[in-house]
Parts: C-alpha cells; structure tokens; sequence
C-alpha cells in the first residue's frame, strides 16, 4: 500500500514540478533516485513526504529474526544476502541489542562498544557476580598453574581430572542428587543428555518457554507441547497416553529465562509419580540464587532429592562456564558414554572446574552474598511495581518489563542507552513476536542508586514512548 499512494503521489508532483524520478524496488528495500528539480524547496517537500509516508510503513512492518528462518524457497546465500536488511533496519533503530562488544568483564558495570566511561549494565546472568571475586580469580589461576590451560582431551579418554571429579561430587550433593556429570556448555549439556536417552519409541513432554538447549536434543524423538505450567492438561494427555512409549519424560525449567517466573515444581513431582513418568527440571537459573540455601528451585519448595533429572550451567550464578547433568549413579554411568557433547568434547579446562568449585564453596558459605542480591532484586520489583511497569509474574533476579512492540522495544533501549544504562532488548527468537520486552538482570553487585537510576530513567522515557 505504501508503495501505490508515494507512486501516486510522484506522479502527481512530476507534472508540476519537472521532476524525474526513478523508484528502484526490491522484497526488502526501495531506493529513490532524483535525476533533476525545478526547486530546492519542492525537492525538499517531496523528500520529507516520502520519508514520512516510509516511516508510516515502517511502524507497520518491522523486520524480525523470524523473517530469515529457513525456508523452501531460499538457499543459505539467497537468506544471508537478504539478511542485511535486518542489519540495515538496526542501524536506523541507532539501537544494537545484540553482538555488543565489552571492553571489561561482564556486571553491574561495564565498558562497551561506543562508550568512553562506564555504563550501568542489566545483561548478566552472573547473579552473585563470582566472576569478578578474588577468590574465584585465585582459584582459576592456581588451576592453569597447576594442570594447563586446558585439559587437551575429551573425559572419556584422559582428560577427565581430578578437579573434575571434585565438582561432579559436589554440585550432586549440593542439587540432591546421587552423581553428576560435566559438559562443556550448558546447553551441550541438554542435547547431548537428551539426545542419549530419548529415541523413537519415547517421547518428551515439554513446557512452552523450556530452553532452545532442550528442544536442540529434542529431533529424534516424540515431542508434545503443554501449555506453561498448565498441569490440569499435562495430567490429562499422561493419563491418555499410559503405556504407549517406552519412555516419558516432562522437561521443566526451575527459573524461566525470559519470564523470571517458577514452575510448579510440587504439582510436577505429584503428576510424574502419578503417571509413572520421569521429570527433567533445567535450574539453570536457579542454583546459587533459589532457596534459603541457594540449592536451587527444589530448595525454594523443599523438594530436594524428588527430581529425577536435573541440569544447569556454571555460566549463572558461577560466574564461569559449562554445564552439568545430575540424576542416579546409574543413569551418570550411562551418559559418561552414551552422551555424545561429553564423550566427542573436550573437557572442561581445569580454570574453570577450580574457580567453579570455588564459587561452589562460597555459595555455601557466604550466604550474606546471596542477601545483598535479594535486597537489590526486592528494592526494584517494588519500584517497578509502584510506578505501574508490567513485570509480568516474575519473582526471580530476572525482570521482563513487557512492552509488546518490537519498534518500541529497540527505541526504548536506544534512550537508555543514551543515559549509559545497558538493557537488551528482547524479540523473536527469543521470545513470541508480541511479547518483545526489555530483559532485566539484577546483581549481587548492583547498588540501590543504580537501580534508581534505572528506574528514573524508563520514567522519562515513558513519558514519550508510552508503554
């Protein structure tokens, strides 16, 4: 439609105005071209119209990650040439949410990209900010020291160390469960877990807003979709299917990423047990922060021991990186060979099982850490909360500000942005099309002034963008 009424209206100005004009059109992007004008002012003219009657479009189509998914019609070349218009529509916006380069560690205060000082960061998941504590620093440092900068082969065949086998020990305790195994990413925890136990015959029930790790293991099985936390219809569709695979499994996660809300751990356990059915909880964003000892979401609703799988990531509240599995002796057993991002990866490097542990120790030890992150996270839901924001049901350190307009969303980071506060702004792919919001991640570290700083800041942005 936009492209008939500027046409139109070119025509209509032509006549009067000698002017020829020459509109290069393509799927993505139109281009004009003003060979010669009768007037500087009514050249001027047509260009503000043109440019006003392309904003009006643009507010109505925005391009999104979604619009370059594979396809049957394009071929990789065809999608990543075409791709640039979405590199194109960013650069407009004058908003980069994603694929920012720091300068210094990642906190509650960074050095980015285009900045000279420090910005006021919300982007980190290093919830008890272990990655920038002295004695996490130490730790990795003896470790490379002691063993290498790197274990130089997979566990299978002799890179498995002895700090490895530390950590497996104590990150099962600490998560209740009989043993554990390590990954080199969460996520390659995940699917390669899934991906060992889950064949043809068996099948996956899983949560709406599970992680992408998850559903990545998820191709050669039987996979069906509840609703989130919708454990009436869970129930239902078990009961229903009683005896057709071999295997059942319903996937959680204990923090969602994007919500910061919490399964209903309990209801989940009850059902499973009712059912004969096996439960996969993803803590990932739980351990270190989730109950009164940090132990994780089944410490939150003290059921500790009562799930039979439960994963998670040492990239959180570690402060490091890599991933774990943890369930039954038996079960670790099996996946040390069968689990294939274990068997075909390189280990962990001996830096990060040290300075793992370490933020393991003081996890358990330093409980005022974990208290200084719950005042910061209480203060700005009840400043949030007051002003009127939608943080939709999260009662986690991760705070969704709901704003459901993806132009809204990169316009609204870009002026914060302008105050040297860094939000992401969030879109498809990680999360439904019209639930674009601003994601918020609180710190240990963050102090009470800026978390006001922030919250003044989305005040006067309000103000112009209402959301």
């Amino acid at each position: 439609m936009f492209y008939f009424f500027a046409t139109q209206f070119l025509r209509f100005n032509i006549l009067f105005a000698n002017i020829q004009i020459h509109i290069v059109y393509n799927k993505k992007k139109t281009s004009f071209f003003f060979k010669k004008f009768s007037s500087p002012q009514y050249f001027h003219y047509i260009c503000s119209c043109i440019y006003y009657l392309h904003i009006v479009y643009m507010n109505k189509k925005i391009i999104s990650l979604k619009d370059f998914e594979i396809t049957p019609n394009e071929n990789v070349i065809e999608r990543s040439q075409n791709f640039q218009s979405y590199i194109d529509q960013m650069e407009q916006f004058d908003c980069k949410s994603y694929w920012v380069m720091a300068r210094t560690g990642v906190g509650a205060k960074m050095q980015i990209e285009g900045y000279d000082g420090e910005v006021s960061a919300y982007i980190s998941n290093d919830y008890l900010s272990m990655s920038q504590r002295p004695e996490t620093k130490e730790a990795g440092i003896n470790a490379v020291l002691k063993y290498g900068t790197g274990a130089s082969a997979a566990q299978a065949i002799g890179g498995y160390l002895d700090i490895h086998k530390q950590l497996e020990g104590g990150i099962a305790k600490f998560v209740g469960q009989g043993d554990a195994i390590l990954f080199s990413s969460g996520f390659g925890a995940n699917a390669g877990l899934l991906r060992a136990i889950l064949g043809k015959n068996d099948i996956a029930y899983i949560d709406s807003y599970i992680h992408t790790s998850a559903t990545s293991g998820l191709i050669g099985t039987n996979v069906k979709h509840i609703g989130h936390n919708d454990i009436d219809y869970l129930d239902m569709i078990l009961e229903r299917e009683m005896g057709k695979y071999q295997t059942r499994l319903v996937i959680i996660d204990g923090v969602y990423s994007q919500n910061g809300d919490l399964s209903k751990l309990p209801e989940y356990i009850a059902v499973c047990k009712k059912h004969n059915c096996l439960l996969m909880m993803d803590d990932a964003h739980g351990i270190g922060v989730m109950g009164e000892n940090g132990r994780g979401t089944a410490d939150y609703y003290n059921c500790l021991g009562q799930v039979d799988i439960i994963t998670g990531t040492f990239s959180k509240s570690f402060g490091c990186v890599g991933g774990f599995v943890a369930a039954s002796k038996k079960l670790i057993q099996y996946l040390r060979y069968y689990a294939d991002s274990n068997v075909f990866s390189a280990a962990m490097t001996p830096q990060v099982a040290a300075s793992s542990l370490k933020a393991l120790e003081l996890i358990q030890t330093r409980p005022e850490i974990r208290k200084k992150l719950w005042t910061n996270v209480n203060y700005l839901r009840k400043r949030l909360t007051e002003e009127g924001f939608d943080i939709g049901c999260s009662v986690s350190a991760i705070f969704p500000i709901m704003v459901r307009d993806n132009r809204k969303v990169y316009e609204i980071a870009r002026e914060l942005q302008k105050r040297c506060i860094f939000v992401s702004g969030i879109t498809y792919p990680a999360v439904r099309t019209k639930e674009a919001r601003l994601r918020v991640s609180v710190l240990a570290s963050h102090e009470i002034e800026q978390l006001e700083q922030l919250v003044t800041a989305l005040l006067e942005i309000r103000k112009s963008i209402p959301f």
